[in-house]
């Protein structure tokens, strides 16, 4: 599939405020799945009322009492894309007692920049980026919330469920995020490029779930060329039944996070989510390959306590980094992927034309009644030109197969513009 051979950009779908008001609503006892209630009898049930209300769930999403092994997992869960809930998964981290405090989070960690973003109709609005301390002193008054790369000393106070502590999970974890609000907050319907394991620290999280085999129904919104995510049109507050009555034949399940539970929400599965009380999460993030090699898991410990610092992460951030890269492609995939068409080809050398064909096979043919264009071949140059950095014309199997990740991560930020600003030149307390 599109999203397994080449995982590029998947875009992080903004998160709506539902109290726009100064003063937040800490309030944590929302009643869901919601009671569904029959309303004017010429109108269809849940008309103009928000998603959830217009039929029954089928259920809640599958629970486990601890995370399954890796190999139970990929059986039983992510090969076949399935959600599952881990009830309190991450209660032995540091995080989960330390992060319950704004004041600990500002003394530890305020002179980390973070991605900051909120409530705007214009959705090509990038996000700022600040120091979390700036974030912390505002942001239980303003509609700000966090969503960015976990910074790498954070990440020593993390947890890692054992679910991905072997195998293909570990070696292709991309990247971990934070998610910080004050509550009150809700996303569209949305899916994502990569598989996702949404850990709660804090707060309470509601999740519609709904199988992407619908989104015929959901009116979702034409995806940007390089992402592998998308949204649905559709107000999540008020769904209009008589413009949209396929919506009422969409099946659902439910999930409720707590402090230190988790979701597994699989690559392209639609998700909605509202967030009660002062929230914080760790996401960490994978890509969903077609294959499970679980070869060092006999070996591995994967009941022993194990921090996200402990384990490799593809993207990341720590203090003074230029990028705050989210939601960029896996390399690796696209390194293996290069090495095969070598192969394939019958080719010793990795030349500009091979480079525009596998450019072609990845991204070009994934668009129905797209052909290769001018800004294409810019695009291919440019990237090749950041591969070939002898400046020689081509690049050897070995030379390939060494390349430092950092040199295929250059190639990956030209093809979409970073997540927010980039530089510390940049204005980033430019009014939110």
């Amino acid at each position: 599939m599109a999203l397994v051979r080449f995982a590029l950009l998947y875009t992080v779908i903004s998160v709506s405020i539902l109290d726009t008001s100064h003063t937040k609503d800490m309030a944590m006892d929302a009643v869901f799945p919601p009671v569904i209630q029959s309303g004017d009898p010429g109108l269809p049930t849940g008309h103009l009322l928000p998603l959830g209300y217009q039929r029954q769930p089928d259920g809640p999403v599958k629970e486990y009492a601890q995370p399954l092994t890796p190999t139970e997992f990929w059986e039983r869960h992510a090969r076949d894309y399935v959600p599952l809930v881990y009830r309190q998964a991450i209660t032995k981290a540091p995080a989960f007692t330390n992060w319950q405090s704004d004041e600990y989070i500002r003394e530890t960690y305020g002179d980390l920049d973070v991605l900051v973003e909120k409530k705007n109709e214009d959705r090509a609005a990038r996000p700022q980026r600040m120091p979390l301390s700036e974030f912390l002193r505002n942001y239980r008054d303003e509609d700000w919330y966090v969503v960015s790369l976990l910074p790498d000393p954070m990440r020593a106070e993390m947890q890692v469920p054992r679910s991905l502590l072997c195998g293909t999970f570990k070696k292709n974890i991309l990247e971990s995020n934070l998610w910080l609000s004050a509550g009150g907050t809700k996303s569209l319907l949305h899916y994502d490029a990569d598989h996702n394991l949404h850990c709660l620290i804090s707060g309470r999280k509601d999740f519609i779930m709904i199988d992407p085999k619908y989104d015929e129904k959901l009116y979702m919104a034409d995806k940007k060329q390089f992402s592998g995510s998308s949204y649905s049109h559709l107000d999540m507050d008020r769904v209009d039944l008589l413009a949209n009555p396929q919506v009422s034949e969409v099946p659902w399940t439910w999930a409720t996070l707590l402090s230190g539970d988790c979701i597994f929400i699989p690559s392209g599965y639609f998700h909605q989510v509202r967030s009660y009380g002062r929230s914080v999460a760790a996401t960490i993030m994978w890509s969903p390959l077609n294959t499970f090699d679980d070869s060092d898991c006999t070996t591995a410990d994967i009941d022993k306590y194990t921090a996200l610092s402990d384990v490799p992460l593809q993207w990341t951030y720590k203090k003074g980094d230029k990028f705050i890269d989210m939601g960029f492609m896996n390399v690796e995939v696209v390194r293996g992927a290069l090495l095969s068409l070598m192969e394939r080809e019958n080719s010793t050398k990795l030349t500009e034309e091979l480079f525009a064909l596998y450019y072609e096979l990845a991204v070009v043919n994934e668009d129905d009644d797209r052909e290769m264009t001018e800004e294409d071949a810019e695009i291919i140059s440019k990237m090749f030109g950041v591969l070939d950095k002898d400046k020689v014309g081509y690049l050897t199997r070995q030379e390939l197969e060494d390349l430092d990740i950092e040199v295929l991560k250059d190639v990956a930020r030209l093809v979409d513009d970073p997540h927010g600003p980039v530089t510390e030149d940049d204005d980033m307390h430019e009014e939110l």
